[in-house]
């Protein structure tokens, strides 16, 4: 689809309007096609070849950033292995819907923890151009912009916006300014998220607060004749209860900040809590989200598992089997065991038609909450 699209964009289309490969529509930036222009003067099979290996070699440096947040020697060989094996083995199915489809997500990713470790080491430029360029491409990074306004990183906030406003406009040098601005405009229509489809989603393959809220108050048209809602709100009254969601989530944000503004944090394991919060959040608070993009879960199951394991390794305790149960039921709905391949197509179905992989995720949150970095941190401070 991305070749496809730079194809078009050389002969001068509208990139934004049908015709569309497969149906497939386009919804990333100018910037990005322009750059792809060049591969796509190759046979396919090349600049395939050449984006799977570096989907694999992002998500392992996904890993590898990760890694430097925790207190890794104080975990027994057994334990880091139970920890690899488990961390992989509940992303294994977004990690299959994003390569097949040479997705954008895990680039994403790896984009802003990479960015936010360069802000972190005060080279406050190369990850302001890094997360501008992820920005421009996709806008679901942009969530990290008021986390780093809020976090006194007012450099690297501000060439993140300098970069991204220079992405939108460097195309002009090349296509021209007015058909650079045409495409901007086209751009914004098919993205603006107060347009009719994204505020209510029925179709079984979206999966955000977008898909999840309306379909459960308003008497929406599904794919499956199973009745889901118990209100029957109007479209205004829809609208209104999906954006008080919306802002609740948003607002929830300071609870796993828990500092006054423009402090940044003494602890790193509290800033990796910080960020997973906000990449859970991604794909809920975005419109026309698809299961790839909870690849973004990666950091919360990294997170929680690294707790739950410190936990039984130093500890031991009862509390910790509420949150872990919880856990457990989530993950259930993240692994391949709920493939169609393996419970049925219809069954599958119908866990897409209730919405479940959403549902799940935002179950994540709460146990989030109730494993804070402080207690994990007291148990490992004295091993």
């Amino acid at each position: 689809m991305y070749l496809y699209t730079a194809r078009r964009l050389r002969n001068f289309e509208n990139i934004y309007q049908p015709p569309f490969l497969k149906g497939l529509q386009y919804y990333y930036s100018v910037f990005f096609a322009l750059v792809l222009i060049p591969f796509s003067y190759f046979p396919p099979i090349i600049p395939k070849i050449i984006w799977a290996l570096l989907l694999a070699f992002w998500l392992y440096r996904v890993w590898q950033l990760s890694m430097a947040y925790f207190t890794i020697t104080i975990l027994s060989e057994k334990a880091k292995k139970y920890w690899t094996i488990l961390a992989f083995f509940l992303i294994v199915r977004f990690i299959m819907y994003n390569f097949p489809m040479l997705q954008l997500t895990i680039f994403l990713l790896w984009a802003t923890l990479e960015s936010l470790r360069l802000f972190r080491e005060d080279k406050f430029i190369k990850g302001g151009i890094l997360l501008g360029l992820a920005i421009n491409i996709k806008l679901l990074p942009a969530l990290f912009l008021p986390y780093l306004l809020y976090r006194k990183e007012l450099r690297g906030f501000f060439i993140t916006i300098l970069t991204f406003i220079v992405l939108l406009y460097l195309p002009g040098l090349f296509l021209g300014i007015k058909f650079n601005q045409y495409l901007l405009s086209e751009w914004w229509q098919i993205i603006n998220p107060s347009n009719s489809e994204h505020t209510i989603e029925t179709d079984l393959s979206a999966h955000s607060l977008t898909s999840l809220i309306p379909v459960y108050i308003t008497n929406a048209p599904g794919q499956l004749p199973i009745k889901r809602n118990f209100l029957d709100l109007s479209y205004n009254n829809t609208l209104l209860v999906l954006n008080i969601s919306r802002i609740f989530f948003v607002l929830l944000t300071l609870v796993f900040l828990r500092t006054l503004p423009f402090k940044k944090n003494v602890s790193v394991l509290k800033d990796y809590w910080e960020y997973t919060y906000l990449f859970i959040c991604t794909p809920l608070l975005f419109p026309h989200q698809q299961k790839y993009a909870y690849i973004y879960l990666f950091s919360a199951i990294i997170y929680l598992l690294y707790y739950f394991i410190v936990h039984f390794q130093f500890q031991k305790s009862k509390e910790i089997y509420f949150p872990l149960g919880i856990f457990i039921l989530a993950s259930l709905f993240f692994t391949p065991i709920i493939g169609s391949d393996i419970i049925g197509r219809y069954f599958y179905d119908v866990l897409q038609h209730f919405r479940i992989l959403t549902i799940a995720t935002i179950l994540l949150i709460p146990v989030l909450l109730m494993c804070p970095p402080s207690k994990v941190e007291l148990l490992t401070k004295n091993q």
